[in-house]
């Protein structure tokens, strides 16, 4: 999705829920609940569909929610969806075709549902189309919103994702897959960047298998990439919990994705071996070696002193008996 914002928009950042990997409810500093935190919808081009989505209040006091629609993007590797303008959105626009309450009151301790109205245009483009419904606590009459537009962050909402079904390209690469070429210990952590070339989000899932040296698998490491959204990057750290290993081995990574499980593909290699416990151990093999060189030429040092002590001895032994007179 379009990656060039706004400086104010760019700063603007959203604590709700964070697309594939928020739980089943979105909770804010507000103590407001959207439920659910994202929502998946199909609308053919011209229809209207109605869907209910649910805000719940948290607080012991009734609470006036200001009900805001607005289109988002992602523009980091982690999936934070960035509230934009229609114009900044563009090819992926969906406010524009929601109609929702401008203001809900919701009791204390209790669940008020929303009523949606979607309609598509007749030209509508097929594929994925983003917008966020996000309330803001306070009395609009009154003028007291508890939250001010700097403050957008602590807003709760429900994203959603509309598809346009026709024919909708699905494509994607691996950008980067790496770790680093050489580890001494574990545990070990393999980046995966992934970009999605397609008119839809994706959801990438797989695996990282390693092998060693000798070609036999010792690890499986699962890796679930999260939505990627379209002309945008996701990253994903996997780590194998692995202390030791000795020898050259190999990471193959493969990710499915899309309607019809297309694959995505990488392989690398990498060192891992304990390179300082091994110099210590031949460091102390090789002075243990001198020392018993050492010893060893003492021996025969002083087995040398010993002979040629005990050959003077013999020498002076026979010159002395030799001195004596014939009786």
């Amino acid at each position: 999705m379009n990656r060039h914002l706004p400086i104010s928009t760019t700063l603007v950042t959203l604590a709700l829920a964070l697309s594939s990997f928020t739980p089943a409810f979105a909770q804010s500093a507000s103590s407001t609940t959207a439920i659910p935190p994202r929502l998946e919808l199909e609308v053919n081009p011209g229809e209207t569909i109605t869907q209910e989505i649910k805000v719940r209040n948290e607080t012991d006091a009734v609470q006036y929610y200001t009900v805001f629609v607005e289109d988002f993007i992602v523009t980091d590797q982690i999936g934070t969806p960035v509230p934009v303008t229609e114009a900044t959105s563009g090819r992926w626009s969906l406010a524009s075709w929601i109609t929702a309450p401008k203001v809900i009151p919701v009791d204390p301790k209790q669940t008020q549902v929303l009523n949606l109205t979607i309609t598509a245009p007749q030209n509508a483009l097929p594929g994925g189309h983003y917008a966020m419904i996000t309330y803001q606590p306070g009395d609009p009459k009154s003028g007291d919103l508890k939250d001010t537009g700097s403050l957008i962050g602590h807003r709760t909402g429900t994203l959603l994702y509309v598809t346009v079904p026709g024919d909708i390209t699905q494509d994607a690469l691996v950008k980067k897959f790496s770790t680093d070429k050489f580890h001494e210990y574990g545990p070990l952590d393999f980046l995966t960047i992934i970009t999605n070339l397609s008119d839809i989000h994706i959801l990438p899932q797989g695996q990282i298998t390693i092998k060693d040296i000798f070609g036999r698998a010792v690890a499986n490491l699962e890796v679930d990439m999260g939505n990627v959204f379209p002309e945008a990057d996701r990253q994903n750290i996997t780590t194998w919990n692995q202390k030791w290993g000795y020898g050259r081995y190999s990471a193959n990574l493969e990710l499915a994705y899309g309607s019809t499980g297309q694959l995505l593909n990488a392989t690398i290699y990498f060192w891992f071996f304990p390179i300082r416990i091994v110099i210590s151990i031949l460091v102390l093999i090789i002075a243990i070696l001198l020392l018993t060189l050492l010893l060893r030429r003492r021996r025969q040092f002083h087995e040398q002193e010993l002979e040629q002590e005990v050959e003077q001895l013999r020498q002076e032994l026979e010159n002395k008996h030799k001195d004596q007179p014939k009786k």
